[in-house]
């Protein structure tokens, strides 16, 4: 049935109406069709990062850093997460509403740190508002315990100094009451508590825990870990559990996730099958093509003389049942990928790119 053209005018009357930018309308509409869409408000701005070299000026490590997220940094708290002396990142982006831990790796390597809680006695017992000044041989430095630093940010309350290659260095208090107090001296690498009207400065212990490594791009799983049995298509579309230890049959097992748009994949497509007729090793591949173009992902892996099994996304996640999800994600895999796992379905290695170039 077609729908006259009334009813069509009727049902998208809305879409024509003029709207005020910033209105309510405007404003429930456009975001709705920013988070529907995977679009972003500020046109995919990577999020950037900048190093203070020391003479006035910064340099861009947005890229060597990792921080360079393709996702839209909305919200960031910078703090030491492990307890090592020197500020890591926890960013909120509203791309995907992903979050981001940056484990910062410079350690002390470029100096020494003085770390420092406030206690207030005699207004909101925070702090809140309070300026501490750490001076040292390179100048003094001040920072405000802000606690709401940041878009919709909630900082910690603690305040982290890099002294660099300053011993020692001394402690000065403006608190929300507006007296100024002085803490004396303390050494680097200290964390200490300042309670207001103690004059003095008291050490805490520190509380080291190790962040994790991060995981490869686009996996869930890395070197030494078991592949699980999961579940995806046949190229007749119905559900199988792919069973990595079943199909290694005793021998090393390649999975390679590859996909028909990709050039590097289907060129090696005749190289893996090399691999698997050589006997040494058995060779799975994964397609990352979307279910509308199985079949002719398909297709295309018979022409290019492709033999071994293959499997395609799409098998409808089912609790207790450990889906592709689990294993990589979809939407940051850079293909083609191989895991080289062992006859046990462990992770030996990781193959970016096609299996016969430099690695």
């Amino acid at each position: 049935m077609v729908a006259s053209t009334a009813e069509v005018v009727t049902e998208d009357r809305d879409l024509f109406q003029k709207q005020e930018v910033g209105s309510s309308a405007y404003t429930a509409r456009h975001n709705g069709q920013m988070f529907e869409e995977g679009l972003s408000f500020s046109g995919n701005e990577r999020d950037k990062l900048f190093m203070n070299r020391g003479d006035g000026t910064f340099a861009d490590l947005s890229n060597v850093s990792g921080a360079d997220s393709v996702n839209d940094g909305r919200a960031v708290i910078a703090t030491d997460f492990d307890d090592d002396g020197d500020v890591d990142l926890f960013v909120h982006n509203i791309q995907r509403e992903r979050h981001g831990l940056y484990r910062n790796e410079l350690g002390q390597s470029y100096g020494g740190f003085v770390k420092v809680k406030l206690r207030a006695t005699r207004s909101q017992y925070e702090a809140i508002g309070a300026q501490v000044t750490v001076g040292a041989e390179h100048g003094p430095v001040t920072q405000i315990l802000s606690r709401g630093a940041g878009f919709v940010s909630c900082q910690v309350p603690e305040l982290v100094f890099g002294l660099g290659a300053a011993p020692q260095a001394t402690l000065e208090v403006r608190w929300p009451t507006g007296e100024v107090e002085s803490f004396g001296t303390v050494t680097a690498n200290e964390r200490v508590l300042l309670v207001e009207g103690a004059g003095r400065a008291e050490p805490y212990a520190a509380l080291p825990r190790p962040l994790p490594d991060p995981l490869p791009a686009g996996l869930r799983l890395s070197v030494g870990e078991t592949v699980p049995v999961f579940a995806m298509l046949d190229p007749d579309e119905n559900e199988v559990l792919v069973d990595p230890v079943a199909l290694a049959d005793g021998k090393p097992l390649y999975l390679n996730f590859w996909g028909s748009t990709c050039v590097s994949c289907v060129v090696e497509l005749p190289d893996l099958q090399a691999l698997e007729d050589a006997g040494d090793v058995k060779v799975v591949g994964l397609s990352m093509d979307a279910p509308a173009d199985m079949h002719r992902a398909w297709e295309l892996f018979g022409k290019r003389g492709a033999s071994f099994p293959c499997y395609f996304i799409g098998a409808p996640k089912q609790e207790g049942r450990a889906s592709l999800q689990e294993i990589v994600d979809l939407e940051r895999l850079p293909i083609p990928t191989t895991l080289v796992l062992s006859p046990s379905g462990v992770i030996e290695k990781i193959i970016r790119g096609p299996v016969n170039s430099p690695h």
